[in-house]
């Protein structure tokens, strides 16, 4: 007969897995991988200098000011991520395809040359620009010496010998689901994996394959302005709202080998599943002078978005048996509200024009991931805690994007890259972490319309663990591609 929750245990024992995952979130949450519209991507999204595209306003709204027309502008997009994972010497490849809408904006331009100042045009944009892209796929695979059924009963054990004390989103469901089990004798909880591993150390193996699927993304909504001082100084604010989705899912499976059997019970499946949704508020301020015409030099400040964030997740646990079949177990839902501070980000751009037929632009932007922070109506001490992981495995970032236009008539020809720097300090695994982007495209352009193209490749190395176990566990290895495939249709009027 299936065992009874107590679900006032499931509710306390929630928050231990509550603040567990958010140090990671708190990074994926507060990075930028810019995309928008196809001149954008196609240049690696260094416009700080040099305006005139919707998706600058992401790097320095002063490029609104650089608009002579109004315009209205949409780029829809397909990404292909790719994954190839080693993990225990064995490598397994993993992709997934998404469809989405990278930008869609509108800019008004209002001519003031006839006016008795010095300001030659005010424009005000609206839209928005995707700035990240949660979906992928991963699985990695191999042979293990080791279990996460280990970390389950030693944390068992060293918390209660009564199973309706367990951890709710954890243990308590592996013994619900008959995976686990306690010796009234030796007054210990057990399992027969773990027993295999403690009679026969040396010899013990067992598949494990862990599989994370993510889905999700942020948009942000930008109100902006832009103005054209004497075709000398360009100045722009924006107001951003970012919308963000990032839902997770996440198996680990593990099954006896042929070379080890073991007795009762072939495998089991502990899953994981969590929906983050909120909305965030920044501002954004820059400035583009031209001391000369064929040189630009552009600065500005993007100040935190303060998110106010709310999550649901649930865990299941499943148990494969020699003999018998038996359902698994499944927690409540839980939420959980939370707030999340960003860093402060500064850009410094230079752009050159090289007459009508070219442009440059080299773009710096800093960012110190140290001081993300995070906080709850409680103020409860596992933000504390939190913080203060956040202050120790993260640390400040230098980015540089490079990007470079040619025209040759109506057709534009477009090349572009990106490089940042390991957000991780020499406390984490991933402390070699670097980003690379490679980008290019094509464009033609009429009077009142053009199209444009262009495809970007980002690729990163970092490392995962399935678990962690007597601080002796394995890591795979992510070689991970992100493919973007954007068409931009404009109009101009």
């Amino acid at each position: 007969m299936k065992k009874i929750y107590l679900i006032l245990a499931i509710a306390l024992a929630a928050n231990t897995f509550v603040y567990s995952q958010y140090v990671d979130n708190a990074l994926k949450f507060s990075d930028n991988n810019y995309t928008g519209t196809a001149r954008f991507v196609g240049m690696g999204g260094a416009f700080g200098a040099i305006g005139g595209d919707f998706s600058s306003i992401a790097i320095n709204p002063a490029g609104l000011g650089i608009y002579r027309s109004s315009e209205l502008v949409f780029s829809p997009g397909l990404g292909y991520s790719s994954n190839s994972s080693t993990y225990i010497n064995n490598k397994v490849d993993e992709s997934g395809y998404n469809v989405n809408l990278n930008n869609l904006g509108f800019v008004a331009s209002y001519d003031l040359e006839n006016s008795d100042t010095r300001w030659v045009n005010f424009n005000f944009g609206v839209g928005f620009n995707r700035i990240n892209n949660f979906n992928n796929n991963i699985q990695f695979e191999g042979v293990n010496n080791s279990s996460l059924m280990e970390v389950f009963i030693n944390y068992a054990n060293a918390t209660t010998t009564d199973p309706y004390e367990l951890d709710g989103m954890y243990e308590f469901l592996i013994w619900d689901a008959f995976i686990m089990d306690f010796d009234t004798i030796a007054n210990e909880f057990y399992n027969e994996i773990t027993d295999e591993v403690f009679f026969d150390p040396d010899n013990f193996e067992i598949n494990q394959r862990k599989i994370i699927e993510t889905e999700g993304s942020i948009s942000e909504f930008n109100f902006s302005f832009g103005g054209n001082y004497a075709h000398k100084l360009y100045i722009g604010a924006s107001i951003g709202i970012t919308k963000l989705r990032y839902d997770e899912y996440t198996s680990h499976y593990e099954t006896e080998t042929s070379g080890v059997p073991i007795p009762f019970i072939d495998g089991f499946d502990f899953r994981e599943h969590s929906k983050t949704e909120g909305t965030g508020y920044t501002l954004k301020f820059g400035a583009i002078y031209k001391p000369v015409d064929y040189l630009r030099v552009g600065a500005s400040l993007h100040l935190p978005t303060f998110y106010d964030l709310d999550q649901e997740f649930y865990n299941e646990a499943f148990g494969y048996f020699d003999t018998f079949t038996a359902d698994g177990s499944r927690s409540p839902v839980q939420t959980y509200n939370y707030y999340l501070n960003t860093p402060l980000r500064a850009v410094g751009s230079i752009g050159f024009q090289i007459g009508k037929i070219g442009l440059i632009d080299v773009d710096y932007e800093y960012a110190d991931y140290s001081t993300m922070k995070m906080d709850d109506d409680e103020n409860s001490q596992g933000v504390i805690d939190d913080n203060a992981q956040i202050e120790t495995i993260y640390q400040e970032t230098h980015n540089l994007r490079a990007g470079a236009e040619f025209r040759s008539g109506p057709i534009y020809f477009r090349a572009g890259g990106g490089f940042s720097t390991s957000p991780y300090t020499d406390e984490s695994i991933n402390k070699d972490y670097q980003k690379i982007t490679l980008s290019g495209g094509l464009g033609y352009r009429e009077k009142n319309f053009f199209i444009d193209f262009a495809f970007s490749q980002t690729t990163s190395d970092y490392y995962l663990s399935a678990y962690t176990w007597d601080y002796n566990y394995e890591l795979a290895k992510i070689e991970n591609k992100l493919n973007n495939f954007i068409l931009t249709f404009g109009f101009k009027f």
